[in-house]
């Protein structure tokens, strides 16, 4: 039948046409579509059986363009194929932490799978100061389990490259270097500035030579090294959380790359809301609580790697990653420190390469978007690209997460980008 995009009006129809997802439905009598999609890249519609709640599915398209740019921004429909097959990666891996998936057209570029009712996006429950005590325990296993289980400390290295080969996503991975990595740097004509934004705070992260220089090593290794299997996109907007239970979503921008930049992904995103708290009326300890999350959520994730890690050396008979044993595992242990220690620092020049977009460039963050005083706004948005801009540039030098942790309540406390 070929390929044509949905709309409110016609996806009931494809829903009745598919045998699986029909059988969902004890009618099609009452139904009703939502469309929620956040505008940047696919459509996202929830079909739901008004007589029957339960009865409901998201349907999931890609379009022939970027959403948030429009049709004059031609993209392929291909990163659904990708977001499949992390989605069936990423169940096997952390069960229960994504959601099942009923239905995969190829051609039609979508899929349908499970309506998370019960759950919230992650920013919106952290802009209104509503803790979820379960967080970081949850980001933490899902990190460790898919970054380990996908990586070459695991995998046999024929499996390894054919899963790299296979996970080519080159035009999403195009966008991060375009939108990350290079246009907030270089005065883009995509960037898009907010109004209250001085110019001198542009000039220090587009006219410093220290800097940019720095942003381009993480560029470069962003390009380069196809460590594990990464979501690509792990920000707050792509994760759905009650008290109980965390969802991982939307991993268009599966590709095989540096491990540090799912967990520097999703650090940014605390900081950042960490940031844009001190902007708004509320509980006192909740702005405390976003960088007692991000330390959780760095020390559940290197903790539980190392387990896997340490279990998964123990049962090859006496060999590692670095080979035989011939010294207690004292190689083996000292290469895990040393790997865990580069991991960290990759994980904080990625936060802050993520913070710094967040301000200048295409794609903003309601956290920070959504301040109402302009001043306040203005404000929050140097605090950011200032703690972005020593995290990229210092990133060697943080020890211990709690040493960016003080950072961000020193980058808290400054009224304008220090000079």
């Amino acid at each position: 039948m070929g390929y044509r995009q949905l709309t409110e009006a016609t996806v009931v129809d494809y829903v009745a046409s598919v045998p699986a997802l029909a059988a969902r439905f004890s009618s099609f009598g009452a139904i009703d579509v939502r469309e929620v999609g956040d505008g940047n890249l696919n459509y996202v519609y929830i079909v739901t059986n008004r007589t029957a709640p339960d009865e409901t599915v998201v349907v999931k398209q890609a379009v022939p363009f970027l959403r948030i740019a429009g049709e004059s921004w031609p993209l392929g429909r291909q990163r659904m194929v990708f977001e499949t097959a992390a989605l069936r990666r990423h169940a096997e891996l952390v069960p229960g932490m994504v959601p099942e998936l009923f239905h995969a057209d190829p051609e039609m570029s979508l899929i349908a799978m499970q309506n998370l009712r019960a759950h919230r996006i992650v920013r919106g429950e952290l802009i209104a100061g509503r803790r979820l005590p379960r967080l970081a325990d949850h980001l933490s296993t899902f990190l460790a389990r898919t970054l380990f289980f996908t990586s070459d400390l695991h995998l046999d290295p024929a499996a390894k490259k054919a899963a790299v080969a296979a996970s080519v996503n080159v035009e999403l991975c195009r966008i991060t270097e375009d939108f990350v990595f290079t246009h907030p740097y270089d005065d883009s004509a995509s960037n898009a500035y907010p109004a209250g934004l001085r110019q001198a705070a542009i000039d220090t992260i587009q006219r410093d030579s220290e800097l940019r220089a720095a942003v381009a090593e993480m560029k470069w290794l962003f390009m380069n090294a196809a460590e594990a299997l990464l979501h690509g996109d792990l920000h707050t907007g792509s994760i759905m959380a009650n008290e109980r239970e965390t969802y991982v979503i939307d991993p268009e921008f599966a590709f095989y790359g540096p491990m540090g930049f799912d967990v520097g992904a999703i650090l940014a995103n605390l900081w950042l809301a960490f940031l844009a708290r001190g902007a708004r009326e509320g509980d006192a300890a909740f702005r405390p609580w976003l960088t007692e999350t991000a330390e959780a959520i760095w020390k559940g994730f290197r903790a539980k790697f190392l387990d896997l890690w340490r279990e998964s050396d123990a049962g090859r008979d006496g060999a590692s990653f670095v080979g035989r044993d011939l010294d207690a595992g004292a190689s083996a242990e000292a290469f895990r420190q040393r790997f865990l220690r580069r991991l960290f620092a990759d994980a904080i020049g990625f936060a802050g390469c993520k913070m710094m977009r967040r301000i200048v460039g295409i794609a903003k963050v309601a956290d920070i978007a959504g301040i109402a005083d302009p001043a306040a706004r203005s404000r929050v948005e140097e605090q950011a690209l200032a703690m972005g801009r020593r995290l990229v540039i210092e990133r060697h030098r943080f020890a211990a997460i709690e040493e960016v942790s003080a950072l961000a309540r020193a980058s808290a406390s400054l009224e304008r980008f220090p000079a």
